[in-house]
């Protein structure tokens, strides 16, 4: 009896050890292949706030901010936690060429975001580089921020 739960066990322990190692040997996917239904380079009317402030974003940060997706690495995050996402900033946008609207919600300390396509449900990811995107979002923010 006690061999044979050994055996579950081992096997279990086996299963757990090779998800790990497929999860973190993934290739990393640019944002085109996390939302293939959007055309990036017809994004317009892009709004980021921190739930303090919105700003609207000019045409000229707007292709900025395209470039910084173009340039983007992640993983998806196997099991999405909700509960200990943190929503540092959001970004909403259009496209052009699509009725959907876009959020990404940014979570700096976890280096993870969110992407929401409306109706869709959250999709998270792990991202491999946040500096610029991270940057971008923040320094618009804060050099737009209203003193009173």
């Amino acid at each position: 009896m006690m061999n044979i739960r050994n055996k579950k066990i081992w096997f279990l322990l086996f299963v757990v050890v090779i998800w790990l190692i497929w999860f973190y040997t993934r290739p990393l996917i640019t944002f085109n292949e996390a939302v293939p239904e959007l055309d990036i380079a017809s994004i317009d009317n892009l709004l980021i706030s921190d739930m303090r402030e919105s700003f609207y974003i000019e045409q000229e940060e707007t292709e900025q901010f395209i470039s910084i997706l173009n340039s983007l690495f992640m993983k998806k995050k196997i099991i999405p936690n909700r509960p200990a996402f943190n929503e540092d900033a959001y970004i909403y946008f259009y496209s052009k060429n699509s009725e959907v609207s876009y959020t990404i919600i940014l979570d700096y300390k976890r280096n993870i975001i969110g992407i929401i396509e409306r109706p869709k449900m959250l999709k998270q990811y792990i991202l491999e580089d946040s500096s610029e995107l991270f940057a971008f979002v923040k320094s618009y923010l804060s050099n737009n921020e209203v003193v009173e």
